[in-house]
């Protein structure tokens, strides 16, 4: 598979895994799991990339409000929602990262 390319449904359900690490995993530990597992994939791989930035970015924010920034974790449910329909679309800000 190639950058733009239709990912399998197995692709597509770890994609979803990948965002949805941040609610079991630590600062980006399960994203990064993700992405050396599946570093020969490039649907997952990016999925994995992008989840662990915004995971990394959640927690700084929330740090730096004294946890009110923590609101932010529902953000990987929409990366979720994207992955599992099998969207190349990142999030928005960093939509670039992982490619």
């Amino acid at each position: 598979m190639t950058w733009g390319e239709s990912p399998t449904s197995d692709d597509k359900l770890w994609g979803l895994v990948a965002h949805l690490s941040a609610f079991v995993g630590w600062m980006g530990l399960g994203a990064l799991l993700m992405y050396l597992v599946f570093k020969d994939k490039p649907y997952i791989r990016y999925h994995a990339v992008q989840s662990g930035v915004v995971q990394i970015a959640i927690w700084i924010i929330g740090t730096v409000t004294c946890g009110l920034g923590f609101i932010l974790f529902l953000v990987p449910i929409w990366g979720a929602y994207k992955a599992y329909q099998g969207d190349w679309d990142g999030y928005p800000v960093i939509s670039g990262v992982g490619r």
